[in-house]
């Protein structure tokens, strides 16, 4: 399979995917299989973000903390695809309160505002 173009967000072409994945998204690639004379769409996303400690450099007790205040979100337990969702934009379960925690700025991309029960959890 040969890659026919390779494209960064924002240029022409990657519009529908750029408001799919936002933020996570690389790159977009167009391929062809020439054998079976397809066409693929293939994208590469961001799936973990976090601290690299590298030699000579700060740690991440001296890096400034992450601009974005945790919101915790009510879910259903039936929300399956709704959780889904959540874990994928980062967010996490908290066992002890029975509600996900996760960045404000995620749930204002994903459109959840109305499912935030408390601010800076």
């Amino acid at each position: 399979m040969d890659v026919v173009k390779t494209l960064k967000p924002g240029k022409p072409g990657t519009k529908r995917l750029q408001e799919r994945y936002g933020d996570k998204l690389v790159a977009v690639r167009y391929r062809l299989d020439r054998k079976t004379r397809t066409h693929y769409t293939t994208v590469e996303l961001i799936v973990e973000q976090k601290y690299a400690l590298i030699k000579g450099q700060p740690g991440p007790s001296t890096l400034p903390a992450p601009s974005a205040t945790n919101v915790a979100l009510r879910i259903h337990r039936h929300e399956t695809d709704l959780q889904r969702l959540i874990k994928s934009a980062g967010g996490k379960w908290d066992r002890d309160n029975l509600v996900w925690l996760i960045a404000s700025d995620e749930v204002e991309r994903l459109g959840l505002q109305e499912r935030i029960i408390r601010r800076d959890a």
